[in-house]
Formats: structure tokens, sequence, C-alpha cells
């Protein structure tokens, strides 16, 4: 059940592109769309948690770093990688995730260890992703500031996984997902109020079309997918969850296709038999208890 559910926040994960683009289009900046989805999610939570959210400075620091990491360093760092450097190497970059979360916990934790089930699993699992990404392109174009902000954007959520881990020892998934959300827009708010411009506010937000994008960013892929993510990551540990994340470029692609109609190609056909075959070998390793996500 909980890797069903972690599969579902990542093809939920997977289309939220098109939800973002149609934000964008419609005049919302990237940091104005993060602070929506935060401030909507934040909000829809405040009734399901009434306890004292008042927490000890050390705890307090602990969950303001994971909104930082989870929340707006990982968003603001992925949109402005999009802005100096191609789609296609965000995506690579940022998908290779479970890659870095595995290298990092293995220097962590001495319960993990690079088999060659394993690396060969994660290697095939890469090559599908590369396959997947490229769609039948061979070009692909450097550019050190972009490709560097999508690196920092991939090993923020690989730091995130970790912090996750060690506020989740002694507090709910609840309460670490509402206290994401309120870091998250806490920290985000300085950056949009030093390069916000005058708009229409009024115009962008009566479009039904806005609403119902932030809608969904906000509490499908925002409070329900972080929510759930936290609880599966509890149960399935969190190398084996982010294996999962190899996945999502697969989704991006199909939703791409079926709702964009962008061609599907034989190289992204052999990246999702390589990337399905390749979380399939990693995964069934580390099933057999030879690792441990916690």
């Amino acid at each position: 059940m909980y890797w069903l559910a972690a599969l579902f926040c990542v093809v939920v994960w997977g289309t939220t592109f098109i939800s973002s683009k149609v934000l964008l289009l419609h005049g919302l900046s990237p940091d104005e769309i993060i602070l929506l989805r935060f401030a909507l999610a934040w909000l829809c939570l405040v009734p399901f948690y009434r306890k004292d959210l008042r927490l000890p400075w050390r705890e307090e620091a602990w969950m303001l770093l994971v909104g930082v990491l989870g929340g707006s360093l990982y968003f603001m760092t992925e949109n402005s990688a999009l802005r100096y450097t191609l789609t296609t190497n965000v995506s690579l970059i940022v998908s290779l995730n479970p890659l870095y979360t595995l290298l990092i916990v293995s220097l962590l934790y001495h319960t993990v260890r690079l088999t060659p089930a394993l690396v060969c699993g994660v290697l095939m699992a890469v090559l599908g992703v590369f396959c997947v990404v490229m769609n039948g392109h061979v070009l692909l174009q450097l550019n050190p500031l972009g490709d560097l902000l999508a690196l920092a954007c991939g090993l923020s959520w690989t730091f995130y996984s970790l912090a996750y881990e060690r506020v989740s020892r002694h507090h709910s998934a609840l309460l670490i997902t509402r206290k994401l959300f309120f870091w998250g827009f806490v920290t985000c708010l300085p950056l949009h109020l030093l390069t916000r411009q005058r708009k229409d506010y009024g115009a962008i937000l009566a479009e039904s079309a806005v609403w119902g994008n932030l809608l969904f960013l906000a509490l499908v892929a925002g409070l329900v997918c972080f929510f759930v993510w936290n609880l599966s990551v509890n149960r399935i540990g969190t190398v084996r969850a982010n294996n999962l994340l190899y996945f999502s470029p697969l989704i991006t692609l199909l939703t791409a296709h079926f709702v964009l109609a962008e061609p599907l190609t034989l190289m992204s056909l052999l990246g999702m038999v390589l990337t399905v075959a390749g979380v399939w070998l990693a995964a069934g390793w580390m099933k057999k208890g030879r690792t441990s996500g916690n």
C-alpha cells in the first residue's frame, strides 16, 4: 500500500509541469506560484491539526530546515535553473535525485552497501532516465549556472529526505507537513518582496484556469502528496522511496504525449523499459532486507 501511495505521488508530481506552465502563461511568476501553493496548502491543514504548535527551538530549527530544503530552496532552484539552461538539462539532473540520495546515505549509514546488484539497477535506471529525457535528441548543451542550480535542486531534495528522517522520529507526518508549508512560505516571501512587479492580480486570479491549477498544485500535488509521501517514507525508507522518483520524467513524457501531443521516440520507449527494469532490480535487492531506509 505504501509503495503504491509513493508511486501515486510521483505520478502527480510528474504532471505538475502542465499546471505550472498554465499559471506562468497567465502572468504569475515562479515565486508567486510557490507562495500561493504554500499558503493554500497551509490554510487547508489548519483545521486538521489543532494541537500546540510550539516546539523547543532546536526542534523548530529542524522544521525550518525541512521547510527550506523541501520547500523554498527546492522550488526556487528548480525554477531558476529553467531560466538559464535547457529544460532537458534540468529534468535530467533533478531526476537523478535517487542516485544522489543513495550515494550520500551510503556514506552516512553503514547499513546501506553498494552491491553489484544495486549498482546495476541504479545504472540501468539512470540510463533509462537519460533516454527518456533526451527523447530522440542527441544534443545536450551545458550551461554552468543553470546546471549547477539544477544540481542544487536535486541535492536539496536529498538533504530534505535526510532531515525529514530525523524529525519524523519525534513528530507526526501531519505536523511536519504543516511546518514545511509554513516555513517554505516564510523563507520564500523575502525574495518575492525584493523582485515583485506591479500586476493586476484581481484579473489574474479571476481566471478559472488559474484557480483550478492553483488548487491542484496546492491541495493535490502539495498537501496530499507531501503528506502521503512523508507517511510512505516512514514505512519503506528514504532510499527505496526516492528510487521511485526515477519514474518522474517517464510520467512527464507520457503526460506531454497524451495532453500536448508531443511525440514518443524509440529512444524514449527504450528508456521507459530500462527505467522500470532498473528500479525493479534496485528495489528488489533492497526488499530483501540488506539495507535500511531509516
